[in-house]
């Protein structure tokens, strides 16, 4: 059957707003981080390129005496390359005396060969850091107040000043995090402002669409602006305009189409009833071949009548204009009404009361029930109770299923017509019994037994007992719903209609509810039917299907028992 067309769901960081919000709002933060690690890096690289220039002079005036070390080492002079790494030292304190710096020497092997004094300096040089840690050594965790650089001749020059400028530990990630959360708190407060005067039309729009969509055709949107969402703006109007034009012209074709289908058949019926009266004078054998002319042109007026009701019902329905607001129905005193007019229906039900359209389901009722008993094959067996999730609709209650199988309540005589209507509450028993406190009699019980006169002598033997039927058949039921599960509220209504066919062909039980369809072209009807049913369900948020329960034909309705009007 044709789905439902559910309200569009929240669409939260999905919806145009959000991601507009978010891309903008993540490109600033990129931004953002990106200023504060160059202003970083220009912190870090400031004092940091200050100590290179230092360390490149000092190896200006060093290499030339490394330089005559190696000579010295190659002529096996140790005594010469003592001496003048001994000016080297000595150099390095003139340094350290002026600039206050801590300076080492080390080897091509990176070991420690001199340093100056009160310098606490490695023994051996670490790895060199990467590209990432020289760059940002605050961030990486070294320390960004001394230089290693390699001179000439391959030896490496260690200098540190030891009067580093004073800042707090981890002043630069305080700063880092300050700084990037401040620039957010300000972008987020722009960017809000920029992205919701871009989007508050379209949701604008969205939520006057959703209205149009539930049939309010009388919705506009305000064409502020001169760009693309104005242009939108128009042609929604206009869309709307025109929609509700074709509506309005819809609804009054139907209610002159009502006024001229009916008037004929009218006509038609009481030119009938003029015959009738003029044909009392004719013999009689005349009289009833007039009269049974009459029946059948009756008939068909009658069929008629119901194909131009079902015609108008489901335009109406397409239209939106059958729609009216829910009050609380009995369904099964509504259903039992409806099953007096069918001597082959049968009906089984709990109590049930729902919030709906009372008109609409008669018209629900009787098609499902002339469906069976046109298209299957009688009898018809009707099954109401109530159901407290989706996947339980289709689970009949065992109570019922016993009851419909009990020869006590099984229409054997072919000139009665039982219909039982079975309350399993425990709170009726004492209306059963007469001594509940408001003196309720038996005839308020809610389970009753109806039976249609055919003959006086049928009916007068089948009441000779009522109350004791009544009483036995209420205890019958109670004792075997004893095992039923409590405490669930139902929330849907159920009404299963079983015909004694083989069941709907499975390729074909979603192509019976579309309107004009019929399996078998020799059986009489419209083929409107399901499809009107159909839609009166789905104007109730309820779902119709068919399937095949102990080899025979069912058409399944769930109902919700409670929606808004």
């Amino acid at each position: 059957m044709p789905h439902r067309n559910n309200p569009p769901p929240s669409f939260g960081f999905r919806s145009l707003f959000a991601r507009l919000f978010i891309s903008v709002f993540l490109a600033i933060i990129a931004f953002a981080i990106a200023m504060i690690l160059l202003a970083q890096l220009v912190h870090n690289n400031s004092d940091s390129m200050k100590s290179k220039v230092i360390a490149g002079q000092i190896i200006g005036q060093i290499d030339p005496f490394l330089i005559e070390v190696d000579d010295a080492m190659l002529g096996n002079d140790r005594l010469q390359a003592r001496f003048i790494l001994a000016v080297v030292k000595k150099s390095f304190d003139i340094f350290d005396e002026s600039l206050e710096a801590k300076i080492g020497l080390y080897d091509k092997k990176r070991n420690l060969i001199l340093k100056t004094e009160n310098s606490e300096l490695p023994e051996r040089l670490p790895p060199t850091p990467s590209w990432l840690a020289q760059t940002l050594p605050t961030l990486s965790g070294n320390d960004p107040h001394h230089v290693i650089l390699k001179t000439s001749s391959g030896y490496w020059v260690w200098y540190e000043s030891r009067k580093p400028p004073k800042e707090r530990p981890f002043l630069g990630v305080v700063n880092f995090f300050t700084g990037t959360l401040l620039l957010i708190l300000i972008m987020t407060a722009v960017l809000w402002g920029i992205t919701r005067n871009m989007t508050w039309r379209l949701d604008q729009m969205s939520r006057k669409m959703a209205k149009m969509g539930d049939g309010d055709f009388s919705v506009r949107v305000d064409q502020t602006g001169n760009d693309e969402i104005a242009m939108l703006a128009y042609g929604f109007n206009q869309s709307a305009e025109k929609i509700e034009r074709l509506i309005n012209a819809n609804s009054l074709l139907l209610a002159h189409a009502s006024h001229e289908f009916r008037t004929p058949i009218t006509r038609i019926r009481l030119q009938i009833e003029m015959m009738d009266m003029l044909t009392q004078k004719l013999d009689p054998d005349d009289k009833a071949k007039f009269d049974k002319r009459a029946c059948a042109i009756n008939r068909d007026l009658t069929g008629l009548n119901d194909l131009v009701e079902s015609i108008l019902l489901v335009s109406r329905l397409d239209a939106g204009h059958a729609l009216q607001a829910n009050e609380s129905v009995d369904l099964v005193e509504l259903i039992k009404s409806e099953c007096q007019h069918y001597t082959e229906a049968t009906l089984f039900a709990e109590p049930v009361m729902m919030m709906a359209q009372p008109k609409l389901l008669i018209h629900l009722v009787r098609n499902l029930i002339n469906n069976a008993l046109i298209h299957g094959t009688p009898p018809v067996e009707i099954y109401v109770y109530g159901s407290p999730s989706l996947t339980e609709a289709g689970v009949i209650p065992k109570a019922l299923i016993e009851l419909s199988k009990d020869d006590e309540y099984m229409n054997t005589p072919t000139t009665y017509d039982i219909t039982t209507t079975c309350n399993i509450e425990d709170k009726e028993l004492a209306s059963h019994l007469n001594i509940d406190d408001e003196g309720q009699n038996d005839q308020e019980a809610s389970k009753s037994i109806s039976i249609n006169e055919n003959n006086k002598t049928s009916e007068q033997s089948i009441q000779d007992t009522p109350l004791e039927k009544h009483t036995r058949a209420f205890f019958k039921l109670l004792s075997r719903n004893k095992d039923k599960e409590h405490g669930k509220k139902n929330l849907y209504a159920i009404m299963a209609v079983i015909d004694q066919g083989a069941g709907i062909p499975v390729d074909k039980r979603e192509d019976i509810f579309s309107p004009f369809v019929r399996l078998k072209q020799e059986k009489k009807g419209s083929g409107l039917g399901l499809s009107l049913v159909t839609q009166i369900i789905q104007a109730h948020g309820g779902s119709i299907s068919t399937d095949t329960w102990q080899g025979k034909t069912r058409f399944l309705v769930v109902l919700p028992m409670n929606q808004d009007g």
